[in-house]
């Protein structure tokens, strides 16, 4: 992997499709996303084994989303207080655009403000439903140079 395939953060996109479709659209103002496809792991170690064994479960996808408020763009609240789990597209640079984590999420928003600071927004999502890396089948390399599908 060469230096010049890292990117800095500043290029970074969220974008939302409310009504769950295929139509995402950017979210204005918002400047922070995290996304966490953590695996459980559970203990199935054995009398004998040499040391713990683990079999790891399912990929519990969730993460967090952070900016301003901006009263010309909603969505992260009318999503958050809907009924529908909106289609998600988390993108980490717009100089490679097809590189990008999506899939539905219930989000939950929170505004903070202060005599002292900016309004800041705030939320979580899980998923509602698969989520997918894309493009589906590039190479990453693993540190130590070993490669596997993405």
């Amino acid at each position: 992997m060469a230096a010049t395939d890292r990117r800095h953060g500043s290029k970074g996109s969220v974008e939302m499709d409310p009504t769950g479709g295929a139509l995402a659209v950017p979210v204005a103002s918002l400047n922070k996303w995290t996304a966490s496809f953590a695996r459980e792991n559970v203990d199935i170690t054995c009398f004998l084994d040499p040391n713990r064994v683990y079999a790891v479960g399912l990929p519990d996808v969730k993460g967090t989303l952070a900016g301003l408020w901006d009263k010309a763009d909603r969505t992260l609240f009318e999503v958050a207080l809907g009924d529908i789990a909106a289609l998600l597209k988390l993108t980490p640079s717009t100089l490679d655009p097809t590189y990008l984590f999506t899939g539905l999420a219930w989000i939950d928003a929170a505004i903070d403000v202060a005599v002292n600071g900016a309004v800041t927004v705030s939320g979580n999502f899980v998923a509602a439903g698969p989520w997918t890396m894309e493009p589906a089948g590039a190479v990453v390399t693993r540190s130590g140079g070993s490669r596997i599908a993405a």
